[in-house]
């Protein structure tokens, strides 16, 4: 993958037409957001531009997409990865795709390149920051419904700015969403406070279910299929819960196992720094950032539990916690 630098995409974008933007699976407010924020300022700056419909989509989320979805019979003539590592983490429907995709801009240190060309800046605390460079650089207006998806790409990407990925940029773009008159209230208590039945259900699940490291520094819990039937809980229910770990006073690796219906398991670790989640993740398969990766796993859940647990503690002894954030 040939890299770019800010400059460079924004002359891609200027010398290329027809975009379809593509977002990954089980997608959250930072690959939908950046896509929504992208595809209005294309559009703004006179380009054709559409998001590919993304099957995984949760009504939380909707609102961001709306009128920008591609129609069954556009035929994209530039392909652009947001938010997006690994081409085998586009959802089933957009797999026609593997193999074209022009662009990709991403934050993810353990992107693949798979892209002709990329920006990728894991110093970003999100894709929705590089975006709104990108439209700064493309002198692209931005409306309130840019503003609003970029403050949802930032804001969920970071914990509501309390993560440490949280930036000084991040914080001035949340300015200036919020100068530029977003409800920035009704996003953060949607993103951030309203629970349904369902997710506090789940959640009690997931505390019951609790196994610490002998030193307390670590813990994981199994989210089996029948739990999440039980709770009736969707995609949303489920969302960002190896999160809820990191309360847990004297943890430093959580983990969460939710069990997929095809008996998989999506494999969810978060850390405090200075332990890298990702170390532990690249393990078995998966990435993603220093505090907060994934994987996915076969086989027997408590064994596979284990094996992850081991591979935390490995990597916990082997890192320097005079800094640790606990």
């Amino acid at each position: 993958m040939e890299q770019y630098d800010l400059s460079q995409v924004c002359g891609y974008l200027r010398g290329h037409d027809r975009f379809l933007l593509l977002t990954h699976r089980r997608p959250d407010g930072d690959t939908l957001g950046s896509a929504a924020a992208l595809c209005r300022g294309l559009r703004g700056v006179g380009k054709t531009a559409f998001i590919a419909h993304n099957e995984e989509d949760t009504p939380r989320l909707s609102f961001l997409c709306g009128a920008l979805l591609a129609p069954d019979d556009f035929v994209p003539e530039t392909i652009v990865a947001v938010d997006v590592a690994d081409e085998e983490l586009l959802p089933p429907s957009m797999e026609v795709y593997h193999g074209r995709v022009g662009l990709v801009l991403d934050h993810h240190g353990t992107n693949r390149e798979f892209a002709r060309k990329g920006l990728v800046r894991p110093s970003a605390c999100a894709t929705g920051e590089i975006i709104f460079q990108v439209l700064e650089g493309l002198a692209a207006p931005i409306d309130l419904s840019t503003w609003e998806a970029l403050y949802t790409a930032i804001s969920t990407d970071t914990g509501c700015f309390k993560f440490s990925n949280t930036t000084p940029l991040a914080h001035r773009i949340a300015a200036d969403c919020i100068a530029n008159g977003i409800n920035f209230l009704k996003i953060n208590r949607e993103f951030f406070e309203k629970k349904s039945r369902a997710r506090f259900q789940i959640e009690r699940a997931l505390f019951d279910g609790l196994t610490f490291s002998k030193d307390g520094l670590i813990c994981g819990t199994i989210l089996t299929h029948g739990e999440i039937d039980a709770a009736n809980a969707g995609g949303d229910d489920l969302d960002n819960l190896s999160s809820l770990t990191m309360a847990l006073e004297q943890v430093l690796v959580g983990i969460v196992f939710t069990e997929n219906q095809d008996g998989t398991y999506k494999v969810s670790v978060r850390s405090h720094r200075p332990v890298d989640a990702s170390a532990i993740c690249a393990r078995f398969g998966g990435g993603g950032h220093p505090r907060a990766s994934g994987c996915t796993m076969r086989g027997d859940g408590a064994n596979a539990l284990h094996l992850v647990m081991e591979a935390a503690a490995e990597q916990i002894a082997a890192t320097d916690l005079r800094d640790a954030d606990v």
